[in-house]
């Protein structure tokens, strides 16, 4: 059985100065008071970090190391903590160290820390290999969720009435290595594996003799397909263990740390828009000095055209002149320059007379003609509009540029205590597990089918063994038959004693909840599925479907209290903050069972939720230790012990 002796703690949250705890050595109830921001859940997160090397927030949300150093002591730029653990186990004692600092002068991310961890038994340093060894029998990691939990991570357990929920499945996984289960399933494997070297020496037995050695070489490679495809089938059940538990984790991490994936995902996104933007400025920018390479004829058009107008005017005025000058010289020489033909005299009469009162005559078309073309050659084409969109658009883009750059520096500053660049790692590798775990299950059903076509033919070749085969055959196919027929029986019984175990832990919880709850008279106890997902019972046996926030709770709790009970590892239970959301009657029925939930509790709760004088009344002669979280500034906390205690 695993008994915390004493947690000592230096630079770790709000712990500037080395605080110790020292737990009592009976059975019974030690309870630490803190306000909010005292370190509650700082003391919580050091006993897992002694036990794991890692640091979790409430909810098992992992920590950056940096948030982790005593911000007063970083201020002084020390960044550097410890926690040693001392505890029994298997009547020895053990004191864990971890202890971590950082490398460089001002660390920015997990990789500038260097961590250290020295496991001693008695007066022995144990090696790295031992010393995991010896963590991993004492307290498996799989379990700490049993021992070490605070109110967010009991509201998990509701998870477990849905069988598909990957959350609820990874918890029933747990509780079944808790109770034990595995070692059992492992010597289910073991008949099995048993069984399938009786049918190799079946085959091998029947290739000696001429009359079964073609049916006995075709069973022999049926085994072994068969068992090849099991082994593979095993390893691909594991990788989708593994992969699943993977993917549990990095849910709840990612959900944990759901503000900062937001935000990330949003500078991300801002930047991208950014740097878009800014190509666009350019291109558009671009277009506008070719635009305004010709903007200048949209001003001068319509005074060109006014121009144009005039010169035209001249132009006309001067061919008619011209034409004039021209008759005129018809008239004196009898001949016309134009035709080349004589021009009779009643001709000239008539146009003598035109010609009187007409303008003097001139020499040929002039300067107006010469204006006229030379304006023709002005391009009017008018740009106005592309000028006046490409203007508004790059004020656009200017006031665009402002605001994506506040909001990049506004998210900058937010994410300014998290590790962005890890957190995009965490989606990206969390979208790889996903897709790996679909091509797992996959395959996993692509062997199943195999397996099941390959003990068809294991069948249909042992019987037409059995109907031909030796005296020696006939013993070594009843050996396998012997050994498959006890894999089976001992599968039975596993499932039966499972069915038990989930019986007994039902039992159990439903006696604490119904200690636990303020409806006795109206429930009857709890209900357990196969996933050990408990059901609240009324006295006519309808189950209430309705469940409160404090409901789940209190079932959370009264299965934490069943688990420890019907366990072959015991341990202590250390909770924080585990009635937020009780009402007082409750959190008073709660108090009172906690005792009979194990045999070691700590209790880590602010005075408001129940108060130390209610706290001594319910509990009695179980409180044996109290301690107070005391507040130094709003950096550093001193841990107090109290004088009430009763051991």
């Amino acid at each position: 059985m695993l008994w915390l002796r004493r947690l000592q703690i230096e630079g770790f949250g709000p712990f500037a100065e080395r605080q110790v705890i020292e737990f009592p050595e009976s059975p019974g109830v030690t309870v630490i008071y803190g306000e909010n921001m005292r370190g509650k859940t700082s003391l919580l997160a050091a006993i897992r970090y002694a036990f794991f090397g890692r640091v979790m927030a409430r909810g098992l949300r992992q920590r950056r190391l940096l948030t982790v150093c005593n911000r007063e002591n970083a201020a002084q730029g020390r960044y550097e903590f410890s926690v040693v653990l001392t505890f029994n186990f298997d009547d020895e004692t053990y004191e864990l160290s971890r202890s971590c600092r950082s490398s460089v002068a001002v660390p920015e991310s997990d990789a500038d820390f260097v961590q250290e961890v020295m496991l001693r038994r008695d007066r022995t340093i144990l090696g790295p290999d031992e010393r995991a060894r010896a963590l991993q029998h004492a307290f498996p990691g799989e379990i700490a969720r049993f021992f070490l939990f605070d109110g967010e991570l009991l509201q998990e357990y509701e998870e477990l009435l849905v069988n598909e929920s990957d959350t609820g499945h990874h918890i029933s996984e747990a509780i079944d290595r808790i109770l034990g289960v595995p070692i059992l399933t492992q010597a289910r494997v073991h008949l099995t594996t048993l069984t399938a070297e009786a049918d190799q020496q079946a085959a091998r037995e029947a290739q000696r003799h001429q009359a079964t050695e073609s049916l006995g070489t075709a069973l022999g490679q049926a085994v072994q397909q068969r068992d090849a495809h099991k082994l593979e089938l095993a390893r691909l059940r594991t990788q989708l263990g593994e992969l699943t538990a993977q993917r549990t984790e990095q849910e709840e991490f990612l959900a944990a740390h759901q503000k900062y994936s937001s935000a990330v995902e949003a500078l991300d996104d801002a930047r991208t828009k950014h740097e878009e933007i800014i190509a666009e400025e350019k291109d558009k920018r671009a277009e506008l000095q070719v635009a305004m390479s010709d903007a200048w004829r949209s001003l001068l058009r319509d005074r060109v055209r006014a121009a144009k107008l005039a010169a035209q005017t001249d132009a006309e005025h001067e061919f008619e002149s011209y034409g004039l000058r021209l008759r005129a010289q018809a008239i004196e020489s009898a001949h016309c320059e134009t035709c080349d033909q004589d021009v009779p005299p009643e001709v000239q009469a008539r146009l003598r007379d035109r010609l009187d009162g007409s303008r003097s005559a001139t020499t040929s078309p002039g300067s107006g003609l010469r204006r006229l073309v030379d304006l023709g050659r002005f391009d009017e084409s008018d740009n106005t509009d592309v000028v006046k969109l490409l203007s508004r658009r790059l004020a656009e883009i200017g006031l665009e540029k402002v605001r994506l750059s506040d909001q990049i520096s506004d998210l900058t500053t937010q994410l300014a205590d998290s590790d962005p660049e890890f957190l995009r790692r965490s989606r990206a590798t969390y979208s790889e597990t996903v897709d790996k775990i679909a091509a797992v299950k996959r395959a996993i059903d692509d062997e199943t089918t195999k397996i099941y076509d390959q003990e068809v033919n294991i069948q249909r070749l042992t019987q037409k063994l059995e109907s031909i085969g030796s005296t020696a055959l006939l013993s070594t196919q009843a050996r396998a038959r012997l050994l498959r027929a006890a894999a089976e029986v001992f599968g039975s019984a596993v499932d039966k004693y499972k069915s038990d175990l989930r019986l007994r832990v039902e039992a159990s919880a439903s006696r604490l909840f119904l200690r636990m709850t303020t409806e006795r008279l109206d429930y009857a106890g709890l209900s357990i599925n196969e996933g050990y997902g408990l059901t609240i019972k009324h006295q006519d046996g309808a189950a209430e479907e309705a469940r409160s926030a404090g409901a789940e709770h209190v079932v959370a709790l009264a299965l934490m209290g069943a688990l420890q009970e019907n366990a072959p590892l015991r341990g202590p239970i250390v909770m924080d903050s585990p009635f937020g959301r009780l009402d007082d009657a409750h959190t008073s029925n709660v108090v009172a069972t906690i005792p009979e939930m194990a045999v070691q509790v700590a209790l880590l709760v602010y005075e408001a939720e129940v108060g130390k004088p209610r706290m001594r009344e319910l509990l009695g002669p179980h409180l044996l230790r109290e301690y107070e979280l005391v507040r130094e500034s709003a950096r550093r906390t001193t841990i107090m012990r109290l004088g009430s205690s009763h051991d």
